[in-house]
């Protein structure tokens, strides 16, 4: 009675305030790059591609955000130069886009969607192990003035050219018939060993591999796996036979040896910054306990509310709400519990609380730190990822705790009276 109502007004607060409060974190064109290279990539639409049927806008082709579908081409020749957002999406489709190699990524993890350059299939790889690598041709390349067919690009690298970007230019020919200049960017589609093979080859002035490029693993049997693993896991941890350490570095282990990761996913999963930044968080948290301050600090808050019950549970409220923003959860909860519950000093029986009353003030409490990014590991962890900054936190979860803190006391009073 207590917890859905909270839930419920939190959910009906972020669909209201995120439009308000947060800004657009998708970056712009000009912000991904100083100099955006832009591509014109074809892209064939399989019939096993979830969009087939749907419209344009259905799809999500609409809100891409640094992508403009330039045209759309039938298997039996006829185009649809910028279709509309209801114009249906059909199997064998050619979809030609335009954008910055940032944004056409995002075309690469659309299942079923594939490069439309017959030199991608001619790749002895699985789809899933290919990466987007960008190749600038250096002025001493003996490429300079072949086409792309002449030079055996394909061939000699173990790689398909999908795109080509010129100083500015949308080069629109088709690719094999394209003749190489010195500087032109070529976006490729190829092994992950590629970077490491050619990333000194005199023929190239910078190779470089383009960020989150690997298309997903689309074969039921792994993705049927994977969710057995993760099923599995959270049922042994719920079950307590196991903690969720170990639950979850073997269900990790179970994904590398049944191939549904690699090493390097796992590798590339672990971000040190925001470990380091939790370890930190528990020193600090250490060092309010150890000193004291942290008892203190929650003493004056309960002390200054002390005029009345719904009061009381006003100062249980934000005590722990103010020692969970700076310090976790748990230690919070531990330091407010002999505060409120202990049974010769504690507020429940030298003020005749209801115990309810003041545990669920004080649980709800101390997972509502959504005004500081260290407030919780999970603050931490989405922090980076989304550009946030600590503004943003302030603003955006401060309202949210001060509405969720109301609920809370209110409720609690009401449904639990002493």
């Amino acid at each position: 009675p207590l917890g859905a109502p909270c839930c419920a007004i939190g959910i009906l607060y972020l669909l209201i305030a995120s439009r308000f409060f947060l800004k657009d974190r998708k970056l712009g064109l000009e912000s991904l790059v100083k100099n955006p290279r832009q591509y014109t990539v074809a892209l064939a639409v399989q019939d096993s591609s979830p969009i087939v049927g749907e419209t344009v806008q259905e799809a999500g082709l609409r809100q891409l955000e640094g992508l403009f579908l330039v045209e759309i081409t039938r298997q039996d020749g006829t185009s649809f130069p910028a279709p509309s957002h209801d114009t249906k999406i059909r199997a064998g489709d050619i979809m030609l886009f335009a954008g910055i190699v940032e944004t056409v990524t995002e075309l690469y993890h659309i299942p079923g969607v594939v490069p439309a350059t017959a030199e991608t299939d001619k790749i002895k790889l699985e789809r899933h192990k290919r990466r987007l690598v960008e190749v600038v041709i250096s002025p001493s390349s003996h490429m300079v003035g072949m086409s792309v067919r002449e030079s055996k690009f394909r061939t000699r690298y173990h790689a398909a050219i999908i795109a080509i970007h010129r100083h500015g230019e949308h080069v629109t020919e088709k690719i094999g018939d394209i003749v190489l200049r010195p500087g032109d960017t070529m976006l490729v589609e190829c092994g992950p060993d590629f970077v490491e093979h050619y990333g000194r080859n005199h023929n190239f002035a910078l190779v470089s591999e383009v960020n989150n490029s690997e298309p997903p693993r689309a074969d039921r049997l792994h993705m049927v796996i994977s969710a057995v693993l993760v099923v599995a896991m959270i049922t042994v941890a719920t079950a307590g036979w196991l903690n969720l350490l170990t639950t979850a570095l073997l269900a990790m282990f179970g994904m590398v040896l049944t191939g549904c990761a690699t090493m390097a996913h796992v590798s590339s999963a672990v971000s040190i910054p925001v470990l380091l930044t939790i370890a930190c968080s528990f020193g600090v948290s250490s060092g309010l306990q150890a000193t004291g301050a942290a008892e203190q600090i929650a003493n004056f808050i309960v002390d200054v509310f002390s005029f009345s019950q719904l009061g009381l549970l006003l100062g249980i409220y934000l005590g722990t709400a103010l020692l969970s923003a700076v310090i976790t959860n748990n230690a919070a909860v531990a330091l407010m519990f002999p505060i409120v519950a202990n049974p010769s000093t504690g507020i429940i029986y030298s003020q005749g609380l209801n115990p309810y009353a003041a545990l669920y003030t004080m649980m709800l409490a101390a997972s509502s730190s959504f005004s500081t990014p260290i407030g919780y590991q999970t603050n931490l962890m989405v922090h980076g990822p989304g550009s946030y900054t600590f503004v943003d936190w302030v603003i955006f979860g401060l309202p949210l705790q001060i509405i969720l803190c109301g609920v809370t006391v209110v409720l609690a009073f009401y449904l639990f009276p002493s």
